[in-house]
């Protein structure tokens, strides 16, 4: 019986990722291009330390994604976008699989507890899970603190060997981030054990060892302190802005935060999970971008916090555990029925078994257990609405996919306009300003152009060159005339739509310049026009 338990919960605990990745469009300005950029250039030409992608001269670069890029241009050499969702979809499942027995080993063996927490933080980080490092850096992370946890609880070192080849792996895969590999390793320093302190220093030392087997040595170790903590980059990418209360995955991290900081102060708890969900908390609170490892690593200490807690507990009153079963059940009926109605043939194989699954879950609570007259036990009750809880969840996952989320192919503005410039000229010949989220897709073509996301690259801290950045920034603001910049750099090509009216409207007044290329795109009442310009000759 239990076996059969924990495979129903594995059948489950992934149906927040896999309801999201159907949904999920790889769109052109996704980051996403430039580390397969990186991966195709390293597999045919080797580890580059200049730039090769930009029309700068001489950038210096430390390609700390390197291992993600091999990874992902491969992937999407022999599978397509289809293939880069199913690796994305694999490791967030396997993310929210090993944070289920986390929070299972911290509680202490609470099944419904570590089942819940677990179904609920997969379905809070699926829109954070797509194609770019994070995810990778989020799993290795994810796996040393459970190691570390594993070690502290039990005193056995073994837990610790595999530590060196974690920093190892995050080094290749996200360098940026492996600093973190010693940070999480802080807190489980706080123990009165002289001989536990001793091991894990010992482990320490190994990650550092093992973080160097990397291309580009210490450099890639050191890349964060020359990559975050910049205004300039704060200030003008979202994803390091600090999470708003204004966005709905606003509203739950700060509801989520609230909850973890009162858990925490409400109950006695150990030290090291003080104070590594308040790290972990406080790097969310600066930069949303942390939001995975804030769900992932900030959280599983409150299943330690309630890890008496179970279904019985919360539901004591009868009636209300009657009332609310009701409730489920006509809520999960009325969407299965409206599911079924629907266009049933939008629904992926995967997702078909999925409902299936849970209609057969419902039937047999409802069915099954009556029959038995076991359904209204003061202990099986409480049950049976946890498993309906889930079953709702899960139904109105799939009512969502149906009603509102019929997978399109996403507008292809930009590809539209670079595939037309490629009708006349080759790639090696375009010098291209495009927006700074377009450049790795202009690179995926062979072209060079003037910045793509890699905002940290075009730092002079990192390139050893040019605060480009800025440059961009001031440029964008129209701090710097457009003709002066374009002047500079000499573009044969430039691509811009109606989302930076200020130059756009400049460029399609201006005489110097002509336009070779139009197109317009509507989405219900946003209108998206794309033209290519080039400097017309003397």
């Amino acid at each position: 019986m239990n076996r059969f338990l924990s495979l129903v919960q594995i059948i489950f605990l992934p149906a927040g990722v896999l309801l999201w990745q159907p949904l999920f469009k790889f769109i052109e300005e996704s980051d996403t291009y430039f580390a397969m950029n990186l991966g195709r250039y390293i597999l045919e030409h080797g580890f580059p330390h200049v730039d090769p992608f930009t029309i700068h001269e001489n950038l210096q670069l430390v390609a700390q994604q390197w291992l993600s890029g091999v990874l992902f241009w491969q992937i999407y050499k022999d599978f397509g976008v289809d293939g880069l969702l199913i690796l994305d979809a694999l490791v967030g499942v396997a993310s929210v699989l090993i944070y289920w027995r986390l929070c299972f080993f911290v509680s202490g063996g609470n099944k419904v507890l570590s089942f819940a927490m677990s179904f609920v933080v997969g379905f809070l980080i699926s829109a954070m899970i797509v194609p770019r490092p994070h995810i990778f850096s989020a799993l290795l992370l994810l796996i040393e603190v459970f190691l570390l946890e594993k070690f502290t609880r039990t005193e056995n070192f073994k837990f610790l060997l595999p530590l060196p080849l974690l920093s190892m792996l995050l080094a290749n895969f996200h360098a940026a981030m492996w600093l973190m590999s010693l940070v999480v390793c802080l807190p489980f320093l706080f123990v009165k054990s002289f001989r536990h302190v001793k091991f894990l220093l010992a482990a320490m030392a190994g990650i550092f060892l093992g973080g160097l087997i990397n291309p580009y040595g210490v450099d890639a170790l050191t890349y964060v302190f020359r990559s975050y903590g910049v205004d300039l980059i704060n200030a003008n990418i979202p994803e390091m802005h600090s999470p708003t209360a204004q966005s709905f995955r606003g509203k739950f991290f700060y509801l989520t935060e609230t909850l973890l900081i009162f858990s925490l102060a409400r109950f006695k708890v150990p030290w090291r999970y003080i104070f590594l969900s308040g790290g972990i908390t406080f790097m969310a609170l600066m930069h949303g971008r942390n939001l995975p490892l804030f769900y992932f690593l900030a959280t599983f200490p409150l299943a330690y916090v309630w890890r008496e807690l179970t279904t019985e507990k919360i539901f004591k009153q009868r009636a209300l555990s009657l009332g609310l079963f009701f409730l489920l059940i006509a809520a999960n009926t009325a969407i299965v029925i409206t599911v079924l109605k629907e266009d049933f043939a939008k629904i992926p194989a995967p997702l078909e078994t999925l409902f299936a699954i849970s209609m057969l879950a419902m039937i047999y609570n409802v069915l099954v257990l009556r029959l038995e007259k076991t359904l209204f036990h003061p202990t099986i009750l409480p049950r049976k609405i946890l498993s309906l809880i889930v079953n709702l969840f899960i139904v109105s996952g799939i009512f969502f996919f149906v009603l509102a989320a019929e997978k399109t192919k996403p507008p292809e503005t930009y590809t539209a306009a670079i595939n037309f410039i490629l009708r006349t000229e080759r790639p090696e010949n375009i010098s291209l300003y495009a927006e700074q989220g377009i450049g790795g897709l202009a690179g995926s073509f062979g072209i060079k152009y003037y910045i793509d996301s890699r905002s940290e690259v075009f730092l002079a801290a990192n390139n050893g060159q040019k605060d480009i950045f800025e440059e961009y920034i001031d440029f964008s603001r129209g701090k710097i005339n457009y003709k002066d910049f374009f002047r500079r750099y000499d573009f044969t090509h430039i691509i811009l739509t109606n989302d930076t009216p200020f130059i756009f409207d400049e460029l399609s007044g201006d005489k110097d310049f002509r336009v070779i290329y139009e197109s317009e795109r509507v989405d219900g009442t946003q209108v998206t026009r794309c033209k290519v310009f080039v400097p017309k000759k003397d």
